[in-house]
């Protein structure tokens, strides 16, 4: 049985730049796969790729069962996945509760299970009190968690989630772990891009390192070869330098 996250050779160019570059990965049901790697190593491409959003130049790609890419079927996908883009794609003339509550009939709920689902969403992440505020007048953590609650307000199977915890309060960062982690457990097969190391480390089942939109590295967590995903990273992905900029805090 193929797993709820699959492709193959995947392979995305944009002019001469080659953003994913032959990507294989398998995320099996209920796993929780971080995407790392540097700014420009093509984690956000490989998402769109994922969620239909862009189209691969070659390989193959199945998520739930559907090929992302085609146009017939794409209404059906769209109700088994959950996505947050990295543009996070919110209407800046509705409201937080706006939102949730136009979106649900989309994704096939009810009005009555929408709303429902919509207040234990607003106030697990903290937004109750804020339901009203337009999303033009949003923090961006307040953006990022309102994307967050569209997409698991239809209960998805699959999640795919870029830089969920970017911009986000201290508390709500470790309710929406929590969120994931209860959904992993109960078979959502979950994606994500984040560059807070510490956190990967807590949350994770698989990690995949990438860098120039080559898999360096893709293994289950518990089989890492050093003792902490940031480590891992530093070892593979990037070596930090810090240059000694001599000017720096001179008054002189």
């Amino acid at each position: 049985m193929s797993s709820p996250i699959h492709c193959r050779q995947v392979t995305r160019r944009f002019g001469s730049l080659t953003a994913v570059n032959d990507v294989s990965l398998d995320v099996p049901a209920g796993e929780i796969c971080s995407i790392l790697g540097p700014n420009g190593a093509g984690k956000s491409t490989l998402i769109r790729l994922l969620c239909g959003l862009a189209s691969p130049d070659s390989g193959s790609i199945s998520v739930a069962g559907f090929d992302p890419a085609q146009p017939a079927t794409r209404l059906e996908f769209r109700r088994r996945i959950g996505v947050v883009p990295e543009n996070l794609a919110l209407l800046p003339e509705l409201t937080i509760e706006e939102h949730l509550r136009l979106t649900g009939p989309i994704y096939g709920l009810d009005s009555a299970t929408a709303r429902a689902r919509s207040e234990e969403l607003l106030q697990a992440l903290a937004l109750s009190a804020k339901r009203h505020t337009y999303a033009r007048e949003c923090s961006h953590g307040m953006r990022k968690k309102t994307a967050l609650a569209i997409a698991l307000l239809h209960n998805p199977s699959v999640l795919m989630l870029d830089e969920p915890f970017e911009g986000v309060d201290p508390a709500s960062v470790e309710v929406i772990r929590v969120l994931l982690e209860t959904a992993a457990r109960r078979g959502v097969t979950i994606l994500l891009t984040s560059h807070i190391l510490s956190l990967v480390d807590r949350i994770s089942s698989r990690i995949v390192l990438l860098r120039d939109g080559r898999i360096l590295h893709n293994e289950p967590a518990g089989a890492m070869p050093h003792s902490t995903v940031e480590e891992l990273y530093f070892q593979l992905v990037e070596q930090p330098s810090a240059p000694e900029l001599q000017w720096l805090g001179s008054q002189g």
